[in-house]
């Protein structure tokens, strides 16, 4: 399946509000019509949601590209705007990212099944 169908499908199930699955925190909001924001957020030590990481994907194109790649929690933090250089990397995360959020759906039938 390409990224937009499963984009497409994790937007019908997430939405703008965080929800907790197994390990974490998982939130995919709208921003505007053409940009969307996939989120993965762990605890902090203070109560708050720490981006592990958060990519803003822009949907102007027929295939949807991540724009920002933010991770808080990684050391020292990770904070890219898409350019020539972090094409690949931007990508990556963001297909990793689509994945976690899909494996976190089986996780959870899983747990609720047992």
């Amino acid at each position: 399946m390409n990224r937009k169908k499963k984009l497409d499908n994790l937007m019908t199930l997430f939405g703008d509000e965080k929800k907790f699955i197994i390990d974490g925190y998982y939130r995919l909001r709208t921003i505007d019509d053409d940009t969307i924001e996939l989120a993965y957020l762990v605890a902090g030590p203070c109560g708050d949601s720490i981006a592990h990481p958060k990519i803003i994907v822009s949907l102007i194109k027929s295939a949807p590209i991540g724009t920002k790649l933010i991770d808080m929690h990684s050391s020292p933090p990770l904070l890219l705007t898409r350019n020539d250089d972090n094409t690949a990397e931007i990508d990556r995360a963001l297909d990793t990212l689509i994945q976690k959020f899909e494996s976190s759906l089986c996780k959870q039938k899983n747990t609720k099944m047992n």
